[in-house]
């Protein structure tokens, strides 16, 4: 009777995996008429406000930028003095707010009021890819503005604002039935404007129009997509002599090329000189099964110095060039060099042809990448081809994608804000191909699909 129970350390309970949930505010969500200076906005449980200098962003951007803090359960907005009249405001916390404890994260909350007698009610939600990769672009702002003039959106807030998430996806509430121009920022100084040469920026034409949320939210949200593209900055280029760079060693070394197959159809065995030499050819060895001759390098260019005797395919080599064999301008001397190789042949390797329909009349580039995601070839199509050959591939798997090369100047094109260019589109091949030793597939890719 008296030993009936153990004592043991209470458990505590099942670990808390739910985020904070809202439970009341004042004044109260979609509240209309609204003419106070602070909102209050409470939880079920203590929670912590992160970093809401950067991620909480307010639509319309009120000046000067009221503070917002929080306080065991609840958070406190404090500063609305300047608000416009008969106007919808959107606080949109992002992932902000998150429990004290555990550090379970309140994902897209936000709250809504209006200093009007009407709340507006509609929504708009796309997905911002990179527009040459075609990958989800996170943490970017996406700004909406209803007067579309270029000089005014290079000068002044947008009517509203949000960030990507990590899957590229954007989301809008309590939007005004307007249309509305879709911008895409990397935001270099934080100003919520699109006003330094530096900064990446996406954008469409087409203007866009809010919806109520019904069931077809999920379905538009997959079409409707944006484009992004990074800043690229001129280099400057230096012209300062190569003969003025310091020699910090007496000693280089040439660069070996990558693999141990050299590829039959790239010409004669090259070599790449760190700096240009002091003569436009010398000697090095040659060894093939059971013999080793001297052979001689000739000057392609100034780095580039290509072996003067013809190999054979389908065998294997070594190449050896003696220390001190060769001097560069800045009386560096090399390092023993020693590469063994196999010079493929023609029955190494596979050829891909690809048949395009749709989008006749433009000119094409197709970029072929192994699977890895290293460009292999590239190839421009004229507007008058419907039909590229890809050559000389080992064997393997491959990915490929298409850029529309709008202006046929093949090269793809960024997006130009100032001319209101677009960026030019590119697709994705959606199977992945199998090419095989001495074999031609073919496959057929249209655009339109």
């Amino acid at each position: 009777m008296f030993s009936c129970a153990k004592i043991v350390t209470p458990s505590g309970g099942a670990k808390d995996n739910q985020p904070p949930t809202f439970v009341s505010s004042k004044p109260y969500l979609n509240a209309i008429n609204f003419n106070g200076s602070e909102i209050e906005i409470e939880f079920n449980e203590y929670i912590v406000l992160e970093n809401p200098i950067n991620k909480v962003l307010i639509s319309p951007q009120i000046q000067p930028a009221p503070e917002i803090v929080s306080n065991l359960k609840s958070i406190y907005i404090k500063g609305l003095d300047s608000l416009k009249e008969n106007t919808t405001y959107i606080i949109d916390f992002a992932d902000a707010i998150k429990d004290y404890n555990e550090g379970n994260r309140l994902n897209g909350f936000s709250f809504a009021f209006s200093t009007g007698n009407h709340i507006d009610t509609l929504w708009y939600e796309g997905v911002v890819l990179d527009a040459f990769e075609l990958k989800p672009i996170a943490n970017k702002y996406v700004l909406l503005y209803s007067n579309i003039d270029t000089t005014y959106i290079r000068t002044n807030p947008s009517d509203y604002l949000t960030k990507t998430d990590s899957n590229g996806v954007f989301r809008f509430h309590n939007l005004a039935p307007k249309q509305y121009k879709v911008i895409i920022l990397d935001d270099k100084n934080q100003n919520k404007i699109y006003d330094l040469p530096n900064e990446g920026i996406g954008f469409s034409n087409t203007l866009v129009e809010p919806y109520l949320a019904d069931s077809t939210v999920n379905t538009r949200l997959l079409k409707q997509r944006f484009y992004y593209t990074d800043f690229l900055e001129e280099k400057v280029n230096e012209n300062t002599s190569a003969l003025q760079k310091p020699a910090n060693d007496t000693i280089f070394k040439i660069l070996k090329p990558q693999k141990d197959t050299v590829p039959y159809y790239n010409g004669n065995y090259q070599l790449t000189i760190k700096d240009s030499l002091l003569t436009n050819e010398f000697e090095a060895l040659l060894v093939y099964q059971t013999d080793t001759n001297k052979v001689i390098f000739q000057k392609t260019n100034d780095s580039i110095y290509t072996l003067a005797t013809p190999l054979h395919t389908a065998n294997k080599y070594e190449i050896i060039i003696n220390k001190s064999t060769i001097t560069n301008i800045h009386q560096q001397s090399n390092a023993e060099y020693r590469h063994k190789f196999y010079y493929s042949s023609p029955e190494d390797y596979g050829t891909l042809f690809i048949n395009i329909n749709g989008e006749e009349n433009t000119c094409k580039i197709l970029y072929l990448y192994d699977i890895a995601g290293k460009l292999i070839q590239e190839k421009s199509l004229s507007s008058q081809e419907s039909k590229a050959r890809f050559d000389n591939l080992l064997e393997g798997v491959y990915k490929l994608k298409i850029s529309i090369d709008e202006n046929c100047n093949n090269i793809w094109d960024k997006a130009n804000f100032s001319s209101q260019i677009e960026a030019e589109k590119v697709l994705n091949f959606n199977k992945i191909l199998q090419v095989k030793k001495s074999w031609e597939i073919e496959e057929e890719w249209n655009l339109s699909e």
